[in-house]
């Protein structure tokens, strides 16, 4: 069992970022081949990832806001209590609209293999 306290919140800046979130500590482990991470990520007005895909699965849970996900192909909103699954490849973004009154966050969860890679596309 492993037990972290994600209650404080930094800057961070990624080079999957548009802007500079808030993101707390992550919390990351490996079972077997596959290594596990989870962190909230708090977005203000404006501010989103770029496109991107991950070697594994990604799962948001929203907890504060209404924010957007979105794929080459779908833009969908987004807000508290919903949960979004991008499968393995799936190039897709998230974040937030300049036009936003208030911040976004959602909690992300990764699994993937521990060679796997995050690849960053072009912005639209």
């Amino acid at each position: 069992m492993k037990v972290a306290s994600t209650s404080e919140k930094q800057e961070l800046e990624h080079p999957v970022q548009v802007g500079t979130p808030l993101i707390s500590e992550p919390v990351s482990d490996e079972f077997e081949n596959t290594g596990v991470d989870a962190a909230e990520v708090t977005f203000r007005p404006g501010e989103r990832t770029k496109f991107h895909t991950h070697a594994g699965v990604q799962i948001l849970y929203i907890t504060e806001g209404v924010g957007i996900v979105a794929t080459r192909d779908e833009e969908q909103e987004v807000s508290e209590g919903d949960l979004v699954i991008f499968p393995e490849g799936e190039e897709h973004w998230h974040g937030n609209t300049d036009e936003a009154e208030e911040n976004f966050s959602h909690i992300h969860f990764l699994a993937e293999s521990k060679d796997g890679e995050l690849e960053i596309q072009e912005a639209p």
